[in-house]
């Protein structure tokens, strides 16, 4: 008996210790967690707090750069008025030249050849060219270039193709004043019809190739009417940020190829050597 008595006795003291150290086991894996989750629920208060204070901090960078930037437009308006209003003047001013440019817009390149050098043509060339003095007058257009800095990107390319193809063709008028020159080379060399084509809508090409005097007078319309569009826009603070240079670079870049090729010695064929180097 008292050996069956030490067994039980014995027995019992394991299960005990067992349940003991299980009971130990699942109180400091409760008690670990515990401490975790109170670790973690305060680092992500803390978090919290860190987050807020940012944005907090962001509200009030973004209103200061509001303000900012409201007080930096206030401040630039009246220039921006200034330079559009420059611009505008310089549009109004090619209408000197509208005889002249309509006039070269009707010569055939065949006429070009066959009378460009003739004294006559040279002197009715110099009374066209007369009243305004172009070089004085093409001076004074391309002192507009430092309000560029106040136009918008959009307005600027439109301004640029107006008075590029008015330069195109005042060029062309003027290169009679000089008879020595190859004048239906250059006649071919400047192509306006690139210009039209890049930054005016199909039915204005359209036209133009149908009635050159008649798709003229539609293709400076239309950009006088999308510059008055686009000024009214920039001053009245509605002009939307994607209108704004849309399409722009395409028509800066040929109103620029144009009078680039208006102002560049065509390329002469004779020049070339008949055998290219590999």
């Amino acid at each position: 008996m008292a050996f069956e008595e030490i067994l039980t006795t014995s027995a019992v003291s394991v299960g005990l210790f067992a349940a003991a150290i299980w009971l130990g086991r699942t109180w400091i894996v409760a008690r670990l967690t515990a401490d975790i989750r109170l670790d973690n629920d305060s680092k992500l208060e803390e978090l919290r707090s860190q987050l807020q204070r940012a944005n907090s901090t962001l509200s009030d960078i973004t209103s200061a750069g509001h303000i900012a930037y409201s007080q930096s437009q206030i401040t630039i308006l009246p220039r921006k008025i200034k330079a559009i209003e420059t611009v505008w003047n310089s549009v109004l001013a090619w209408n000197e030249m509208s005889a002249a440019s309509m006039f070269v817009a009707v010569l055939p390149i065949d006429w070009v050849q066959k009378y460009g050098s003739n004294p006559s043509t040279k002197s009715n060339f110099e009374i066209l060219l007369k009243n305004p003095e172009h070089l004085a007058f093409l001076k004074k257009q391309n002192d507009t270039e430092l309000d560029r800095p106040f136009i918008s990107e959009r307005g600027w390319a439109l301004y640029a193709a107006y008075s590029g193809f008015y330069m195109s063709r005042i060029t062309k008028a003027s290169m009679f004043l000089f008879p020595s020159m190859n004048h239906a080379e250059i006649w071919k060399h400047v192509n306006e019809r690139q210009l039209i084509e890049a930054s005016a809508p199909a039915d204005i090409l359209n036209l133009y190739d149908a009635n050159v005097l008649e798709g003229t007078n539609a293709f400076l319309k239309y950009l006088k009417d999308e510059m008055i569009d686009e000024f009214r826009a920039e001053i009245s603070g509605t002009r939307d940020s994607k209108s704004a240079v849309s399409n722009a670079a395409v028509i800066l870049d040929a109103a620029e190829r144009l009078v680039k090729s208006s102002t560049e010695k065509p390329e002469n064929p004779l020049d070339k050597p008949l055998v290219q180097p590999n």
